[in-house]
């Protein structure tokens, strides 16, 4: 007997492989109101918490970051302003190798782009400044990140002179998208923070101010 085609179709329909039932994807929540946690794959997960208007981070071999999306009033605003500071940097990074690129304290700035599309839970898609605290790199020193495209990455502070001590930082975040990618800004979509030794299995303890945007 053979059996129509219509009766194997619903009976595949019933399989446990076949479509799953609709339902909303479930993001993992945020240690941090406010701010959207991102993870990556198969790497343990950066502890965020916060304490009046400061985040800490606890890392030891983790990474996650923490991402706020910009509302229209504040997205061209220039200037970025905000204070970090970090318990020690990360000794056997080397910023330039993908390998080896762990940072103890970054702070991402994400602008507007054309065509970018954003995956469900993942980081927010577009042109990207990082501004790090590096290990050996120079101050003032800005290249390309090694493991993404359509990233610059600014070295403000390095070494270990500073390490223990808030550090107050402003940049005008037009000034620093023209020298990055020679082009006007656009508007900025999201911030993010991350404190990273995925790589190095280091531990590094990092505390920042919510940064800031800025007319003047």
């Amino acid at each position: 007997m053979v059996i129509p085609i219509l009766s194997l179709f619903l009976i595949f329909l019933q399989l446990p492989f076949g479509p799953l039932p609709q339902g909303k994807l479930e993001q993992e929540p945020s240690p941090v109101k406010g701010w959207r946690l991102i993870t990556y794959f198969a790497v343990p997960s950066t502890r965020y918490a916060k304490t009046g208007g400061i985040i800490k981070a606890e890392s030891l071999g983790t990474r996650s970051s923490l991402f706020k999306d910009i509302g229209n009033i504040e997205k061209n605003y220039p200037i970025l302003s905000r204070k970090w500071k970090v318990s020690n940097v990360v000794r056997s990074a080397i910023e330039t190798r993908k390998d080896r690129h762990d940072a103890a304290a970054k702070v991402m700035v994400v602008f507007e782009r054309e065509t970018s599309f954003n995956f469900l839970g993942g980081e927010p898609a577009g042109l990207r400044i990082e501004y790090i605290w590096a290990n050996r790199l120079p101050k003032g020193h800005i290249f390309d990140h090694p493991g993404e495209k359509d990233c610059k990455i600014f070295i403000l502070e390095s070494g270990e002179g500073k390490v223990g001590q808030w550090v107050s930082e402003m940049r005008n975040l037009h000034k620093d998208f023209v020298e990055a990618f020679n082009t006007s800004p656009p508007g900025v979509i999201a911030i993010g923070i991350q404190t990273d030794t995925d790589q190095s299995n280091e531990m590094v303890t990092t505390y920042y101010s919510e940064p800031a945007l800025k007319k003047k």
